[in-house]
């Protein structure tokens, strides 16, 4: 499931308009058809490129806005677009992917949680460490 919209609190909306299941929304990208007007993807459009990892002016003044706008996962994004540079989209989600699954029960762990929603396990640095007593 796509942490962004798992964290932003409107999975059933988003998947209800891709016509999917919650349990079927991934994260491929940002340019789905709900972010045709991102500022991001409309720029990313006109200069030719996939995202802005490729940009040659990264990081712009509006990335820098973003990263800056008081959302915690936003703060992300400059060192996730220069790892993205560093070693490309496919190994930087697969990256992803291992970082936020719990390693006690596989469930995908949501951005900045404290504790595995399925299992309880307690997340440290993003690693389940421990199960509260009793589960």
């Amino acid at each position: 499931m796509c942490n962004i919209v798992k964290t932003e609190g409107n999975i059933t909306e988003v998947a209800a308009k891709l016509n999917r299941t919650e349990e079927q929304l991934t994260c491929t990208d940002c340019k789905t058809a709900l972010h045709q007007d991102c500022k991001f993807v409309v720029c990313c459009k006109a200069k030719g490129l996939n995202n802005c990892s490729e940009c040659p002016d990264l990081p712009c003044g509006e990335v820098i806005q973003f990263a800056q706008d008081g959302m915690k996962h936003h703060a992300l994004i400059i060192d996730n677009l220069f790892r993205i540079r560093q070693i490309g989209m496919e190994v930087w989600q697969a990256e992803q992917k291992q970082r936020y699954t719990c390693k006690a029960c596989g469930a995908r762990l949501s951005w900045l949680a404290t504790c595995c929603d399925k299992c309880g396990g307690t997340i440290n640095g993003m690693v389940v460490t421990d199960k509260p007593a009793g589960n």
